[in-house]
């Protein structure tokens, strides 16, 4: 196994080249040997690479967030290094690399391993992801959308077990869905099944990283929520003051948790702003609640850890606006595997059997 980059293959080839390779990996049914799981985030500033056990157990972890937006050979090549620090050879002892998932925060062609696109950065259009890591770490890969891969984890090993049908929504800095139903991801024909963050919610609304407008993402996701707020709170100074006040004078660290908590405190701009999440949220999911009728929705991201104060009020718009028949039975929950949600689901991409 070799993690240097391999000889005579460039990021530019792999791009130009056609990938017609299928999503077909075999069962994985050794009992010795590990996998490799690897997220990269939608703007491609977040990476995490994992080494796991054969029963998903995650030994070694590396995440190295930058602190700007950098293209797809920049990304790459950071984790190339951390592929080198997690797969010491003191680390192997119990044989090798069998397989690798990575979880991408943008359009995926899961059938074909190819990232599609990622809205927040660029260098990344049809790039084949899935040929670049089996050949640079001779196993077996597997990619998809960090979205799919979340909900996935969550199905198997979060708050989504037992459950038949799920609908996991990802709320970070854009917005990801996935329908699992009897265990699987639900693809649909292009791999674009579950890209809810840009259902059309509000005519004329503000303009989305995919260049439209009026997308829920444009209006829910943690970016947007907290742009809002920042943006309003120029011309309103009341609610400047709680910013200052509820971040400790570091307006840019300030958190979705605290737009809902400056909400509840009585703030009219935070308000406006979290009204208009619980208003679109609930028009987006009560639209997939009657086309798919999911017995539970697990909502991810950093939006989420408004825990009640985000699920109680939606749980009960939706309630409000949804026929009883498709509603009565359903539960939405906050994901229990966190942050972590995503690295994990890379973990339980390359544990699938295909």
């Amino acid at each position: 196994m070799s993690t240097e980059h391999t000889a005579g293959v460039t990021t530019d080839a792999l791009q130009s080249e056609t990938v017609v390779t299928q999503r077909n990996t075999g069962k994985l049914l050794a009992t010795h040997g590990y996998v490799v799981g690897i997220e990269i985030s939608g703007s491609g500033a977040r990476q995490s690479v994992a080494l796991a056990a054969l029963n998903g157990s995650i030994l070694q972890r590396i995440c190295r967030p930058l602190d700007f937006v950098p293209d797809s050979e920049t990304a790459l090549d950071l984790l190339d290094d951390m592929l080198n620090e997690v797969l010491d050879p003191a680390l192997l002892l119990d044989g090798r690399i069998l397989r690798v998932g990575v979880a991408v925060g943008g359009l995926v062609d899961a059938t074909h391993g190819i990232v599609r696109t990622l809205h927040h950065t660029h260098g990344w259009n049809d790039f084949p992801l899935q040929d670049y890591f089996a050949e640079k770490l001779d196993a077996p890969c597997i990619i998809d959308n960090n979205a799919n891969a979340a909900a996935l984890a969550e199905v198997q090993r979060g708050a989504g077990k037992g459950e038949r049908v799920v609908l996991y929504v990802g709320l970070g800095r854009g917005i990801g869905g996935a329908l699992i139903v009897n265990g699987n991801i639900y693809h649909g024909t292009t791999c674009t099944a579950g890209e809810i963050g840009h259902m059309l919610v509000k005519e004329g609304g503000p303009r989305c990283s995919c260049g439209g407008n009026g997308h829920l993402e444009a209006i829910a996701s943690a970016q947007a929520i907290v742009s809002s707020l920042r943006e309003l709170a120029a011309e309103y100074p009341p609610t400047m003051e709680a910013i200052h006040r509820i971040t400790g004078g570091q307006v840019e660290q300030l958190s979705v948790e605290q737009v809902f908590q400056l909400a509840t405190q009585g703030d009219e701009i935070a308000q406006h702003i979290v009204n208009e999440v619980h208003t679109y949220l609930s028009i987006a999911l009560t639209n997939i609640v009657h086309l798919v009728n999911p017995g539970i929705i697990i909502l991810g991201g950093p939006v989420a850890q408004a825990g009640e104060l985000l699920i109680a009020p939606l749980q009960a718009r939706i309630q409000q606006i949804c026929l009883p028949e498709a509603s009565q039975s359903l539960r939405i929950v906050q994901g229990s595997l966190g942050s972590e949600a995503n690295i994990v689901g890379a973990v339980t991409l390359a544990l699938q059997d295909l």
